[in-house]
């Protein structure tokens, strides 16, 4: 062997893990110029168009950041989209690896190692026809300085109310005046001596200014020449236009969110505080109530009809305001050869609510019959409004702790064991007034409740790697990998809950892979199904028993009496790679799913549901529907069984080192088409009662194609998504063909689109007001459709109608965003 020269150097190989890696391989990864070509604001607005791609099934993924589990810091969502280096879509079995079910998928957000940026955002939103406008603003201050960050982003937004009257819409059944009046009960002629007095025959007349101002009220009661002056003069105003189909909004948020390196540790620190409101009208209240002769106060001979507002113009309303206060701490690091996450968080929440439903008639009229000094026709006080007032302040108190350990090294790759534990604690203390009694004596009296609960849960995961393409395992078995998990959650009143599963990963060749897993879990009801405030609104339904539109109370909140019960899936996979790379992408899949005594949000009401819970169904002498106990319901089994498939194309992206700087950046297209194709959807509600096939004559839909297309690059893009569910049949009353109710759901579009001037006109780094500008606009709905119900013979059911269904229709929404 020659001497080595001294200028010759020793060849160096220095290997380490790429930047922000996970412990699992990506399954696809989106670079910074692909994510840019969709145009989003926010890490958060990012995974929404992305979605596709990630889960069809639009479950929330699983976050890492830079490999490491977010834990309870959610402030990464506000970060700028333009912050990430990259993002990465695990493969399926990372779920188990960090200690989470094996039907998450598990999202790895990879931030650039240096990144600052001043942001603000400005925005209105209308519907093009009309009738209702909202705006918002926000800043966003981000800063990235290797393993220290630090976030803050204040948010206010507001909606104006979406008035009836912006539409051509039916009124509600009755008279509707501004002032009041008096009237003949059987409608005739009030009294011959008003008329000859008036000089001409007085079917109404109005309440006299004076007194309904409330200064006549020395005088004591009105006589003849007072109602003569307003002889047949009504006031008639439109009731639409004292009732919102949505309420005004109005909402604030600040955000702040640290992160920096703390030791061995990374601690991230995050607090939060929010502010909604929101303002409805449900009417303009109006009552008649009978006046007899000889009553104090009655000029005239005969009874009369007293027809009046509660106060003029005022309508009746419905607000609702909440406040909340939250705070979180994660620390992220490695203990000797664990890799612990350590998480608390803390929230606060304040919530009052309003509901106004009426004029207490019954005490009005035993008024006018005892009390000499209640003037009918005056200003009458607030406590004759039938009104429920409810409060409620809750907390919750979590932590979680997530450890896990690579036990032994196999030729597979790594065997990791995986343990997870959480706590929480629960306090909330509502309190609601008011309300009719039911009986017509108007308050029901306060219900005060005060519950504390507690949560533990615990899971253990193992991930064994059987097989390696090339290392480990006969070439043909390929990469093959099981997963087991177990865990067990109790909560205060309830008995301890089991849940175990298990998953298979298995590619016998890169192209494929293949994936199946089973779950069965004993499931208690949460916190909010149990103890949520109860919240009482108006709701505009169909009643299909009358084959009318109804508007009854519509209760929601916290159920105490739920009880727990099981749940057992089985689902399998594939998935096709044909290029062999990211650029063509074919899935397709098979899930079951049984619960048994499970719980489930309250269905539309339909004839079977009533039949099944007549308790939670109130209606009046004559069968009109009058208030819905929408709480949480127990069930007996819930079936379901589909079949999805779907196709995922994206094209333009360059491996590393293909393209120079000088080369103009590609057009990124990405374009996913997914169909689910539901088998069975039964539903049985309680034992001894028939099953509803939801698919057949529950109105639900059997096939649901999405797809999404985007085309884009840096500084401009577009992106059109559209959905589209088959029709459904909903059987009525009667159980014949003529009474069954056909849904058919409308083809929808949205489209949205974004610019930005200084990279389309080569403008970055001139001073000016186009740099840093990006102007966004977004359609919903973009050929106004609508879903179109018809009896079987192509009748309308009334309630139905094109503005009643869905009022507000196509939307569009205009967003300039200024970088700094």
């Amino acid at each position: 062997m020659p001497p080595r020269r001294a200028d010759e150097a020793d060849e160096i190989v220095v290997t380490a893990d790429r930047y922000g890696e996970a412990k699992v391989a990506a399954e696809s990864e989106f670079g910074e110029a692909e994510i840019a070509s969709h145009g989003a604001d926010s890490i958060e607005d990012l995974l929404t168009r992305l979605s596709p791609f990630i889960d069809p099934s639009g479950e929330e993924p699983v976050i890492l950041i830079n490999g490491k589990p977010a834990g309870f810091d959610r402030s990464i969502l506000s970060y700028p989209a333009e912050a990430l280096q990259r993002l990465a879509v695990l493969k399926p079995e990372a779920a188990a690896q960090y200690g989470e079910p094996a039907s998450k998928r598990v999202v790895n957000l990879v931030l650039k190692k240096q990144f600052s940026m001043w942001s603000a955002d400005a925005g209105v939103d209308f519907p093009t026809a009309g009738g209702q406008v909202g705006g918002k603003l926000s800043a966003n201050r981000t800063a990235i300085d290797g393993d220290t960050r630090w976030n803050a982003t204040a948010r206010i937004a507001a909606d104006s109310a979406f008035r009836k009257s912006a539409r051509a819409l039916p009124p509600r059944d009755g008279v509707f005046d501004s002032v009041g009046f008096v009237s003949a009960p059987d409608g005739g002629e009030i009294d011959p001596a008003l008329s000859l007095i008036a000089g001409e025959p007085v079917t109404a007349a109005a309440i006299p200014p004076e007194w309904l101002a409330g200064a006549g009220a020395g005088a004591g009661v009105p006589g003849l020449a007072d109602f003569a002056a307003t002889a047949n003069a009504l006031h008639p105003v439109d009731p639409n236009a004292y009732e919102t189909l949505q309420s005004s909004r109005r909402t604030a948020s600040l955000a702040i969110g640290v992160t920096r390196p703390l030791g061995a540790f990374t601690a991230a620190l995050n607090l939060n505080a929010s502010r909604n409101s929101s303002d409805g009208e449900l009417g303009l209240p109006m009552v008649s109530v009978p006046i007899p002769a000889g009553s104090p106060w009655s000029p005239f001979a005969d009874d009369v009809l007293l027809t009046r507002p509660f106060a003029g113009e005022r309508a009746l309303r419905n607000a609702n305001n909440s406040t909340a206060l939250g705070a979180s701490l994660t620390l992220n690091g490695s203990i000797g050869s664990w890799q612990t996450n350590f998480g608390v968080n803390y929230r606060r929440n304040w919530a009052s609510n309003l509901l106004e439903t009426g004029i207490d008639r019954a005490r009005i009229q035993q008024a006018i019959a005892a009390d000499a000094a209640f003037d009918p026709y005056g200003p009458w006080d607030e406590s004759l409004l039938l009104a429920t007032r409810g409060r409620t302040r809750s907390e919750n108190l979590s932590a979680r702790l997530n450890i896990r350990k690579t036990i032994i090294d196999l030729p597979a790759g790594p065997m990791v064991w995986n343990l997870t534990a959480n706590a929480s604690r629960n306090r909330s203390h509502s309190r609601q007034e008011g309300g009719d009694s039911g009986d017509g004596g108007g308050d029901a009296g306060a219900v005060e409740r005060r519950t504390t609960r507690h949560q533990t849960s615990g899971q253990m995961t193992l991930s064994l790697p059987i097989a390696r393409r090339g290392e480990a395992g006969p070439a043909w078995l390929g990469d093959l990998s099981l997963g087991l998990s177990a865990s067990t959650q109790a909560m205060t009143g309830s008995r301890a809950q089991k849940r175990y599963g298990a998953n298979v990963s298995w590619s016998p060749w890169s192209i494929v892979q293949l994936r199946g897993s089973i779950d069965r879990a004993e499931a208690a009801p949460s916190f909010d199904q149990l103890d949520a405030p109860i919240v009482t609104t108006v709701t505009r339904v169909f009643d299909y028993a009358r084959q009318e539109v109804a508007e009854p109370l519509w209760i929601t909140g916290g159920n105490p009496d739920l009880r727990g019960g099981s749940r057992q899936s089985v689902s399998l996979a594939a998935t096709l790679r044909p290029l062999g790379g990211q650029a063509l992408t074919l899935n397709i899949g098979y899930r079951q799913s049984v619960a048994k005594g499970g719980v489930a949000g309250f269905p539309e009401l339909t004839p079977a549901i009533e039949a099944a819970f007549p308790e939670r169904v109130t209606r009046d002498a004559e069968g009109r529907l009058v208030a819905v106990d929408a709480r949480a319901i127990n069930i007996a089994r819930d079936t379901d069984a589909e079949l999805s498939s779907g196709i995922a194309l994206r094209l333009g992206q360059a491996r590393a080192g293909e393209r120079s700087k000088a080369a103009p950046e590609p057009l990124q297209i990405s374009v996913s088409l997914n169909h689910r194709y539901r088998l069975k959807s039964e539903l049985l509600t309680r034992s001894g009662l028939p099953a509803i096939d939801q698919l057949r004559a529950g109105g639900q839909s059997r096939h649901n194609l999405s797809m999404q297309l985007s085309v884009g690059k840096r500084g401009i893009g577009a992106n059109l998504s559209g959905n589209w569910s088959s029709p459904g049949r909903l059987r009525g009353a009667a159980d014949d063909t003529d009474a069954a109710f056909r849904f058919k759901p409308p083809l929808t579009f949205n489209l949205s689109a974004f610019v930005e001037p200084d990279r389309l006109f080569a403008l970055s780094g001139k001073k000016g007001a186009l740099n840093g500008l990006k102007i966004s606009v977004d359609v919903r709905n973009l050929f106004n459709g609508y879903r179109r119900v018809t009896f079987a013979d192509g009748r309308v059911p009334p309630g139905y109608s094109r503005n009643e269904i869905d009022p507000l229709g196509r939307t569009l929404s205009l967003t300039a965003r200024k970088r700094f």
